[in-house]
């Protein structure tokens, strides 16, 4: 029944659409996760199912191994159903289904489906036969009784306690404040009462299997309370604890912690400083001794501490939190549809928890097949990278390169497995377009016409932008648009002048499916006006003008710091050697006391000895015409023992107050 629907799906889906089936790998459906199952005694029914074009066949494979039907299990090849008449402990593993189809000869993808974990549901024999134990302790004392010689349960087994009496009557032991039972079955009292005792009754453990629907009990106790005439106080003492602590990441943990004490000690949590109280994210269960850590991630990870608190004293105990994990999806392996001709990308990345070690380097299967990743098949159509969590597959062809990948990840905690397939289809090739610039007068006839084919199992879409506006379902206004023939123009002659303004621009044909598009642009101008309405209207070129003016004003300071350089420079008074010599000299204060202008050079002593010496008169005696060398500065002080004004001649020569001498003169 559910062949034919798919069948009947199909085809009038194709009806609907008017387009050739397209063949694609199969889809699996169910399972579509990996879970466990516990089978008890009956017949075992794993069911599969997956989409396709033709429709998949199926198989299954058990820890790897392909399923041959026989007369213990059977594979039905067309509804994907596995049965097993009765399971045991023999069929017990994991079990995934593979489907697959050919999508042409020679070309058969299958696709894997997660692991169905398959476990017989059992408990073991009764509780074997063991000697009584006695206790025997004080009123107000704490007590507990241990659950031992468990017997194996699958699943796990509940706990609780009865006290059977010595005709077989049993009565379950209630949990109150001051009786608790813990994760390991034991019973704990917090503080004995003279009616916890026993007598001739016994306490029994019981494990309860709730697929099974059984109980059994075992490790009788005998149980004496002696009375005192006062229960002493006694300060809270940690007597169990959840150790290890260790969750997986996304499970719900919980944590216990058991204080006796007498008065009864109340129970508080804490993480880091902050006080614990219920929330979606935290529950209490057992009078506050069990916290709920519910839907576990990284973060939760860390120090819990719980408060043992009465009138004599508090007391605290921490318990470590560990967040455990397989591997941790980071990209897995999807189903993909990709035109010929490009290249496809598979990716299977994974991380750890925090604090965990390193995931193992993938391994890779094609069609359910192993890759080698160092020395993978296809002469280079297969490639891998980032340490084997990336397959590349290199120039698609259709429809050769359909198929299905996998990848398993796995840690010392748990794996991780994912399955993806690959659909090459033909391309959106365009088989007529208008010319891309087209220059027009009033009553020219504008082409739009844009044809295109694609594959055959894809329906090609169109769609119209023009002037920032998109036209999903019509045509831009004037375009005239045969849905048909898929011929589209603009008839100019009947516009008006307003109208015909309004149709110059670019148009944009955008030709597209689910999985591959491509557009076709136009741009109409009026005739004799330049085009390029494309690029300038896309182009910012306001950027342009923008970057001129920046450019402008930085040469314009430039400029304006040059030449604030070039008038500071003018009042600048140049010091030569010659006046550094002079320590007697002052430029400074000259320069503050008399004004010095026309700043040229000092000419050297050697310049001027030079210029002054007859040279027909070897024997001229340089002191004979010059005067003392300190005369001149002498006479320029005024009676104030200031120096007079001097300034620097036109030929550079020092002047005293304007006046030289005769020699000085003919020199």
């Amino acid at each position: 029944m559910r062949l034919c629907f798919t069948v009947f799906f199909l085809l009038a889906l194709t009806l609907l659409n008017g387009v050739t089936a397209q063949e694609t790998a199969p889809e699996i459906k169910m399972p579509d996760v990996r879970r466990m199952e516990y089978i008890s005694n009956q017949q075992v029914l794993l069911m599969c199912y997956a989409e396709g074009v033709p429709v998949p066949r199926y198989k299954w494979y058990k820890d790897g191994a392909l399923i041959v039907s026989d007369s213990i299990t059977q594979v039905d090849e067309v509804t994907g159903n596995l049965s097993i008449p009765s399971f045991t402990i023999r069929e017990e593993g994991l079990y995934q289904c593979g489907a697959e189809n050919t999508v042409s000869p020679g070309v058969t993808p299958e696709a894997v489906s997660p692991a169905i974990n398959v476990r017989e549901v059992s408990l073991g024999a009764n509780w074997p036969e063991i000697p009584v134990e006695d206790i025997n302790k004080f009123e107000g004392a704490y007590a507990k009784l241990l659950c031992t010689d468990v017997p194996e349960s699958v699943p796990k087994a509940q706990f609780s306690w009865f006290l059977e009496s010595t005709d077989g009557a049993k009565k379950q032991v209630e949990e109150t404040t001051r009786i608790h039972v813990d994760d390991q079955g034991t019973l704990h009292f917090i503080y004995l009462e003279t009616s916890d005792q026993t007598g001739a009754d016994l306490y029994k453990c019981a494990i309860y299997n709730n697929i099974l629907n059984t109980i059994q009990l075992g490790s009788p106790k005998s149980l004496t309370v002696t009375p005192v005439a006062s229960k002493p106080q006694v300060k809270p003492k940690a007597e169990y604890t959840t150790n290890p602590a260790i969750f997986l990441r996304t499970q719900t943990a919980e944590l216990e912690c058991v204080f006796s004490g007498y008065p009864l000690p109340t129970i508080m949590w804490r993480k880091g400083g902050n006080i614990i109280t219920a929330s979606e994210k935290y529950q209490f269960d057992k009078n506050n001794r069990k916290l709920k850590v519910m839907k576990l991630v990284e973060e939760d990870e860390g120090i819990y501490t719980c408060f043992g608190q009465n009138s004599v004293s508090t007391v605290q105990i921490p318990i470590f939190l560990d967040v455990t994990s397989g591997p941790i999806w980071e990209e897995a392996l999807s189903y993909q549809t990709i035109p010929t001709g490009r290249d496809a990308v598979f990716y299977c990345k994974s991380r750890a928890a925090d604090g965990e070690d390193p995931i193992n380097t993938p391994n890779w299967y094609i069609n359910g097949n192993p890759i080698n990743i160092l020395s993978p098949p296809g002469s280079g159509k297969f490639q891998f990278s980032d340490g084997g969590r990336v397959l590349t597959v290199i120039g698609l062809q259709k429809p050769d390169d359909t198929q299905c990948f996998q990848c398993n990840v796995s840690n010392k905690i748990d794996y991780e497995f994912a399955n993806g397939c690959l659909n090459v289809i033909e391309p959106i090739v365009i088989t007529e377009h208008p010319p891309p610039l087209q220059e027009i007068v009033k009553g020219d006839r504008v082409n739009l016409t844009v044809k295109a084919t694609t594959d055959p199992g894809m329906t090609l879409r169109e769609r119209w932008r023009f002037k920032n506006q998109t036209y999903d379902n019509n045509a831009p206004p004037h375009v005239i648009y045969n849905d048909v023939t898929k011929e589209a123009y603009i008839d100019t002659s009947g516009l008006t002048d307003a109208e015909f303004e309004a149709i110059i621009g670019v148009y944009y044909r955008d030709l597209y499916h689910q999985y591959d598009s491509y557009t076709v642009t136009i741009e109409v101008v009026p005739k004799g006006r330049d085009g390029g309405v494309a690029a300038a209207g896309d182009f910012p070129w306001w950027w342009i003008v923008v970057v001129i003016l920046l450019l402008l004003l930085v040469v314009i300071i430039i400029l304006i710091c040059f030449c604030c350089k070039r008038k500071q420079d003018e009042g600048t008074y140049k010091v030569y050697a010659t006046e550094v010599n002079a320590v007697y000299l002052n430029p400074d204060k000259d320069l503050e006391d008399h004004k010095f202008h026309n700043v040229a050079r000092i000419e050297s002593e050697e310049d001027t000895y030079t210029k002054k010496r007859p040279a027909h008169n070897p024997a001229y005696d340089v002191n004979d015409d010059e005067p003392d060398s300190m005369d001149e500065y002498r006479s320029r002080r005024d009676h104030s023992g200031k120096y007079n004004a001097g300034y620097f001649s036109g030929d550079d020569r020092y002047a005293n107050a304007g006046r030289y001498t005769h020699q000085e003169s003919q020199a």
